[in-house]
């Protein structure tokens, strides 16, 4: 089928430049409802993922670039007719006016990175079992939780990407699902305490430790309060250390530096007239096991670790063969896994008297151009007399650029699906509001 495709676009005149990638997708599927098994599944799939580029000399573009480029993209499966499809897309295509650029080419150095379970490819089965098993034997220890409902995918995907320019590039990995949702409390004044988690690999799961944290979330929800309203230090840790870096990721890529957005310059500082610790932040597609790691992104680009911020001094940017053609500068491919320097404070040093640790959010996403953020509280705590008193609802809020100035890393790193870094992390004087 493959071939297929590749002999079609291959015969159409209208397009400069085109892609293929086929991604063989192999779930196995597992949803409980409380502790007893709702349904199993396996669920096959085949797609392919195809983008054309037209390329008209209209006048236009920027730069030493002449004309315009003309893109679509569409899913083509098994047993569709390829002919109205590839038509549509050059319909699509001629309406599009961006500035040119090209795909990349068959010369590039790939470096792997492991993200493929075996036991999941050879045993999925087994693995599915054995995470059941593990999440009734925790749930069935758990004090004054029970568990409502969960779903568990470990699926394995194969890829193969090939250009009009020669490239054929191909990999594999896998990636496990965990979602779940525990309770506690009875009638009004029952509470829920959900969970998601993803990671390449099964070790890398921690049903019982994961399920346990959650349930002691539960539980304190029953008895947590608000914040209190003003100024407070706050630790970041566990699911907030997800989304905290995302203004700066913004900033570093591509596109904010094209579109005349982004605040960083290369060798000036990220941050102003800093007071604490300074910022060493990399994009790392290399780390094993975590889901932004891959030898190459969805153009076939290949991936490098990049220095993106060395001590607040901004080194490199991230770009993709799109912005790297634009600006000019080298393809590094998009922002992988953040990967941040660890500092000089243990984490109980950093949770002083009065200070907040910050777990979890409604949502939690601070404003990728202006670093405004605001996150209503799901899960924290105020240290009082050495203990960690339960807070739930009200807010933080801040800006990205001021709260770092006063930031200060835990020595302790963890590593979560797309982030290895600080255990927790320190700003003084955010906005609290609460009571």
């Amino acid at each position: 089928m493959l071939q297929y495709l590749t002999d079609a676009l291959k015969a159409r005149t209208d397009f400069s430049a085109w892609q293929v990638m086929k991604a063989v997708k192999r779930s196995h599927q597992l949803f409980l409802i409380h502790e007893e098994t709702e349904s199993v599944r396996r669920v096959d799939t085949v797609k392919y993922y195809v983008t054309v580029h037209q390329k008209r000399e209209d006048g236009g573009g920027r730069g030493p670039s002449t004309g315009v480029l003309g893109e679509s993209s569409f899913v083509f499966l098994e047993g569709d007719d390829i002919a109205p499809k590839l038509d549509l897309a050059a319909e699509m295509a001629s309406r599009v006016s961006n500035q040119p650029w090209l795909l990349p080419g068959p010369d590039q150095r790939f470096m792997g990175a492991e993200i493929k379970d075996n036991s999941i490819v050879a045993n999925p089965d087994k693995v599915i079992e054995k995470v059941k098993e593990e999440i009734l034997h925790t749930v069935g220890g758990l004090d004054g939780v029970r568990l409502s409902s969960s779903e568990l995918f470990a699926d394995y995907t194969e890829y193969e990407l090939v250009n009009s320019l020669g490239l054929k590039v191909s990999s594999a990995d896998t990636d496990m699902l965990f979602d779940f949702v525990l309770l506690t409390g009875e009638g009004h004044g029952e509470v829920e305490s959900s969970g998601f988690k993803t990671c390449r690999f099964y070790k890398d799961l921690h049903v019982g430790e994961t399920l346990r944290k959650y349930a002691q979330y539960a539980r304190d929800s029953l008895t947590a309060a608000l914040p209190e309203n003003g100024k407070a230090d706050v630790v970041f840790a566990d699911e907030a250390l997800d989304t905290l870096f995302n203004s700066f990721i913004a900033h570093a890529g591509g596109s904010s530096a094209y579109q005349g957005w982004s605040r960083f310059e290369k060798d000036r500082p990220v941050i102003d007239a800093p007071e604490g610790e300074l910022l060493t932040m990399f994009s790392n597609p290399q780390l094993p096991g975590m889901m932004r790691s891959g030898a190459f992104d969805d153009s076939g680009l290949a991936r490098k670790r990049v220095e993106v911020i060395r001590e607040n001094i901004f080194k490199k940017r991230t770009l993709d063969k799109r912005y790297s053609d634009y600006l000019g500068q080298e393809a590094t491919g998009a922002f992988a896994n953040v990967e941040v320097e660890a500092g000089a404070k243990k984490m109980d040093e950093l949770l002083s008297e009065g200070t907040y640790l910050l777990l979890r959010f409604s949502t939690f996403e601070p404003n990728p151009v202006t670093g405004n953020f605001s996150g209503e509280i799901r899960t924290g705590y105020r240290i009082e007399g050495g203990k960690r008193i339960p807070i739930k609802g009200g807010s933080v809020s801040g800006v990205i650029q001021d709260a770092f100035r006063r930031a200060w890393f835990s020595s302790e790193k963890v590593t979560r699906s797309a982030y290895r870094g600080p255990a927790g992390i320190k700003l003084l004087g955010l906005d609290l509001a609460g009571e």
